[in-house]
């Protein structure tokens, strides 16, 4: 029988804030009962780790790069295909439930129905007034994280509203639907519950900030990184009260897919239904004294990602094999027997979820463009390495995984790993150029500058975004924040 699929993808999910990760502190009881009625991908990996470029390679199972999109500015073009039109070409309901980070026009892309609004964007009507500051890759947005209101929050609640009743009211002979749920958290404002905050902060113990000779043998691109997002300016203990709100986001999210599997185990399809759970990439969550994306430390390229279906997947399993969310929809048509997506990057990783894995390269590889001044940049992981290569400094770090997961020891300067570096850039420079991506990108920044002044007088095709009415409930005073928060 053809299976439905549902896949929940969050935003800035680090994938060691699980459970069933081994995270010691924060609950997660329905991802942790999802990973062991299915498989637990312990590899998995992000091929951008920035929403909008890794969400054009979720969807098109192509490298950001390959479809054009290089920042939160960039679009999938309308005639990029995706697994939604591979869906739909299957004879499935494609059907799109809230956050996907559409940046053009057509705010389907394959979808044949979109059943909830996008969040929109970062303004004060989305975020609640104060907040509106406090979502990007800045130091005030921890300085100021605890419990409270803000849309992002109100956002979630309704995506799970209306995605279990999508499929609470589902009717016998309806064909097979492939739905696709979006929710914005834990992404930052770090602004969580009241109780999930408490909680966590009676949990939580002191936190350290890192010493001064880790900091000063850090590689030249990381230094640069903490210095332009002022990390070093967050004392410990707003640290701290960043990373309980971050749990408590984290917790409440496992609420809301706790309901949609509810929902699913409760309809006449609950046999029949394969979850898969990811995010668009991770969130350092103050591991390295980091926090949010745009590295390729673990916590911030990797992804979680588990995949349920029982009597379709096997059952309590941790995979090792090395995969990306690219993979992800060529998964997903593979497991509903679908015909695969033409000229794509990604592969299906369904045989391990199955039990019979295949002849696999166990290899991945993720890039970034730029954010705040930083260059060029890519990730190459290679069985158990890690390179790290930083144009700006044509320079690299090298990591042994499996024997250092925290990525503690930077090998890049012990000659005995000259052959690992050398070989893993021989592949990096026969399918990426820093010169060309940054060319690119540019030339793309100049052409949506000409669409931006077009758009202030009228933008076509607007579909009005999720803005709830909220009364805010805060501790800090935002009037005082600075006009430029970095």
């Amino acid at each position: 029988m053809t299976p439905n699929i549902i896949i929940i993808i969050s935003d800035q999910h680090n994938p060691h804030v699980m459970g069933c990760a081994g995270n010691p502190i924060v609950q997660t009881p329905n991802l942790d009962a999802l990973s062991r009625s299915g498989v637990r991908f312990r590899n998995a990996y992000c091929p951008y780790p920035l929403c909008a470029p890794s969400r054009s390679g979720f969807m098109s199972a192509q490298y950001p790069s390959d479809v054009g999109v290089y920042d939160n500015s960039g679009s999938l073009s309308f005639d990029t295909p995706t697994f939604a039109h591979a869906f739909g070409a299957a004879g499935y309901e494609a059907v799109l439930c809230g956050r996907m980070h559409f940046r053009n026009p057509d705010q389907f892309h394959g979808f044949e129905k979109r059943i909830h609004a996008d969040c929109g964007g970062l303004s004060a009507e989305i975020l609640g007034s104060g907040y509106n500051r406090t979502t990007g890759q800045t130091k005030y947005g921890v300085q100021v994280s605890g419990h409270g209101e803000t849309g992002y929050r109100h956002f979630d609640k309704s995506v799970t509203e209306t995605a279990c009743k999508f499929i609470a009211h589902r009717q016998e002979g309806d064909r097979p639907y492939a739905l696709v749920v979006g929710y914005m958290n834990p992404h930052n404002p770090l602004i969580c519950g009241r109780e999930d905050f408490e909680y966590y902060m009676a949990q939580i113990p002191p936190l350290e900030p890192e010493s001064p000779e880790y900091l000063n043998a850090l590689h030249p691109a990381m230094k640069k990184w903490r210095e332009r997002r002022g990390v070093e300016d967050i004392t410990p203990e707003q640290n701290r009260r960043g990373l309980a709100a971050y749990y408590g986001l984290t917790t409440e999210l496992d609420r809301y897919i706790g309901q949609i599997i509810d929902t699913v185990q409760s309809s006449s399809d609950a046999d029949n239904t394969v979850i898969i759970y990811t995010s668009d990439h991770g969130d350092m969550a103050h591991e390295h004294g980091m926090w949010w994306k745009s590295s390729f430390y673990e916590g911030s390229v990797g992804i979680p990602l588990i995949c349920s279906g029982p009597g379709h997947l096997r059952e309590n399993h941790t995979e090792d094999a090395i995969v990306s969310l690219i993979d992800v929809g060529p998964t997903a048509l593979d497991i509903a027997g679908a015909d695969p997506m033409p000229d794509v990057s990604g592969k299906s990783f369904a045989p391990f979820l199955q039990g019979t894995p295949p002849d696999w390269p166990n290899e991945v590889f993720a890039e970034y463009i730029g954010l705040l001044g930083d260059q060029p940049a890519c990730m190459l992981r290679t069985g158990p390495w890690k390179l790290n290569y930083y144009s700006e400094f044509d320079s690299c770090q090298l990591f042994n995984i499996d024997q250092d997961p925290e990525e503690r020891r930077d090998l890049s300067n012990d000659p005995r790993y000259r052959d690992v570096i050398q070989s893993g850039l021989e592949k990096i420079f026969a399918r990426w150029s820093a010169d060309d991506i940054l060319a690119q990108a540019e030339r793309q920044a100049r052409a949506r500058a000409l669409i931006a002044r077009c758009g202030h007088s009228h933008i076509p095709h607007a579909i009005p975004p999720f803005a709830p009415d909220i009364d805010e409930v805060n501790e800090f005073d935002f009037s005082q924040l600075p006009e430029d928060p970095r």
